[in-house]
């Protein structure tokens, strides 16, 4: 049966306001309850108070609970025809004439005087309401859930770990759970929860932990913890969250809990140096502070025996002594340096080669990236012939077998291909009356004096003139060393970092690093950390990139490995 319940209500204005309601359903009941097709509210209104079905032709009502008025005779059951008034408590429903398309129209015009209260009534809210009192319920309740939370899942948990097979349709300690695991220990334990929960009602210990995750190292080393305040007892739990969903909860990378500590250093670590931290934006954050290496000759006399010693200093103040001879300003001026081939200016990228992953850059040397250009020739008339690169001895022990083979067989010097020429030295000039084999070593030695001495392995390297009476053994070269990492607690990304507004490649680059004012090697080109502030915040900033602690900082550090820093 198809009926239109019309509802007929007075709007804000006064004027009558109608809305339609489609029923479809063999008998149209009515009363309080809320799985009344006709919900009318009200203290004389039943749960269950009558019903309308159709009969024959006819419409036909019958009371369930007490009567109710039908043209305003009281009356249990009737046939209704168009034009019949029912009245129900204080709402009257009207038979009108249906629309096509349906069997029986009513047109309901309720009490709008009914109270709230009347709403909250037709619902039950109390177990007085019901055939339940209160304290059997509360101890069957009570019953219930030990037995089905408690008793049966410990007992699956117990047989569980005497590997006995549980009953498929015993509940197991899967009722305990707040949620699921996350994906990367589902897979590496399963339904193992005994890995992780060892003892039965303790929360999951550090040393649970630490029985997977046997590479990970604490934040503090043992030695420093003892010189803090911090609370020794820290779970890794505090911060990693499991059961929780998302699986992003299982790592918190919040501000809070880095800040606790981080924000009262001078009191929390003590006599360590540690400088406070506020945030990052708004003078929140230290100045950075960069990991140098210095050069330290334990023996004065011994200058070319060096320790390679590791520092800490402000960058603002900070000097790189990687005794090496360099400047950026000179490469990067294409009045003066082009990149060979195609003879464009020379990009950061030619030299710095960034590693996979997106961290580090590839070592600096001299065979991979300064050979191209810098050719270690020393005759104009052997364009093919180069010097040894690493060892003065080698170097002079190459000259002098160059220049004797040279004076016995005159062919071996004959260039074998075209090549830029180098002006001839003026020994090269000069009449030698004396043996082959000393006209060779006074070749040889003045070749030597000129790469130590004037140009060749000077311009780059700082030599020291041992004065030794053995040529080979008379110069010795300064060790270059250039750090790999300047701030090996942090962590940055340089791939992400390769455009800068409309600004890629070499440009995004000198962005930050002052390169191209840089005339001495002794320059540390980091950027301050205000540079850093003017693109990243703590907080969602325009035109910022939101940050926070662990964006740059590990708080589980890498273990000791051996020093990486590049030669």
């Amino acid at each position: 049966m198809e009926v239109l319940l019309r509802e007929l209500r007075e709007g804000p204005d006064g004027i009558p306001e109608y809305h339609d309601t489609q029923i479809s359903a063999a008998v149209v009941t009515i009363g309080s309850a809320a799985d009344q097709r006709l919900q009318l509210l009200g203290k004389s209104i039943a749960a269950h108070h009558a019903s309308i079905r159709q009969s024959g032709s006819q419409l036909e009502l019958t009371c369930r609970a007490g009567k109710v008025r039908v043209n305003g005779e009281l009356q249990g059951s009737a046939k209704l025809v168009i034009g019949d008034v029912i009245e129900i408590g204080s709402h009257q429903l009207q038979l009108v004439q249906p629309p096509v398309g349906f069997d029986a129209a009513l047109e309901l015009r309720p009490d709008k005087n009914i109270d709230a209260s009347a709403f909250e009534g037709a619902f039950r809210t109390d177990l007085l309401q019901t055939w339940m009192g209160k304290r059997p319920t509360a101890w069957m309740a009570i019953g219930l859930i030990l037995i089905v939370g408690l008793a049966l899942p410990l007992a699956a948990v117990m047989m569980h770990r005497a590997d006995r097979a549980v009953p498929a349709m015993m509940p197991g300690d899967a009722l305990w759970s707040s949620g699921p695991l996350s994906a990367a220990h589902r897979q590496a334990i399963g339904d193992r929860c005994n890995v992780c929960h060892q003892t039965l009602f303790q929360r999951v210990t550090n040393e649970s932990c630490g029985s997977c995750h046997q590479s990970i190292h604490d934040h503090v080393r043992p030695e420093h913890l003892a010189l803090t305040q911090l609370d020794r007892t820290q779970r890794c739990a505090t911060c990693h969250r499991e059961h929780n969903e998302p699986e992003t909860y299982l790592v918190n990378s919040g501000d809070g809990e880095c800040l606790a500590c981080h924000q009262n250093s001078n009191h929390t670590f003590g006599s360590l140096d540690v400088a406070p931290v506020e945030g990052f934006g708004g003078a929140g954050h230290p100045e950075f502070k960069a990991r140098l290496l210095k050069p330290h000759a334990p023996d004065a006399n011994a200058s070319t025996m060096l320790q390679w010693l590791a520092e800490r200093a402000s960058i603002d103040a900070a000097v790189e002594q990687s005794n090496l001879k360099f400047s950026h300003a000179q490469h990067l001026d294409t009045d003066r340096v082009r990149r060979g081939g195609d003879g464009e200016q020379l990009d950061c990228a030619d030299c710095h080669r960034l590693q996979s992953n997106g961290e580090h850059f590839e070592p600096i040397t001299m065979e991979a990236n300064c050979s191209s250009c810098h050719e270690l020739t020393f005759d104009p008339s052997a364009p093919d012939r180069q010097l040894p690169h690493g060892k003065p001895r080698d170097v002079v022990l190459t000259l002098q077998d160059y220049f004797t083979r040279k004076i016995i067989d005159p062919d071996a010097a004959r260039a074998t291909w075209d090549q830029r020429r180098l002006p001839a030295s003026a020994d090269s000039l000069q009449p030698c009356n004396a043996s082959a084999f000393a006209c060779a070593m006074r070749s040889a030695l003045a070749e030597t004096e000129n790469q130590f001495t004037r140009h060749g392995c000077i311009g780059c390297h700082t030599v020291v003139d041992t004065q030794s009476k053995v040529l080979a053994d008379r110069f010795q070269v300064v060790p270059i060393r250039l750090a790999r990492d300047y701030f090996p607690a942090a962590r940055f990304d340089h791939r992400s970092h390769e455009s800068q507004g409309k600004l890629t490649g070499g440009a995004a680059c000198l962005s930050c690093h002052k390169a191209a004012d840089s005339r001495e090697s002794s320059d540390l080109l980091l950027p301050p950390v205000a540079t850093c502030e003017s693109c990243h915040s703590d907080r969602p900033l325009a035109e910022r990139v939101t940050t926070s602690c662990v964006t740059c900082h590990a708080f589980h550090p890498q273990g000791s490995k051996p020093n990486q820093d590049a030669n």
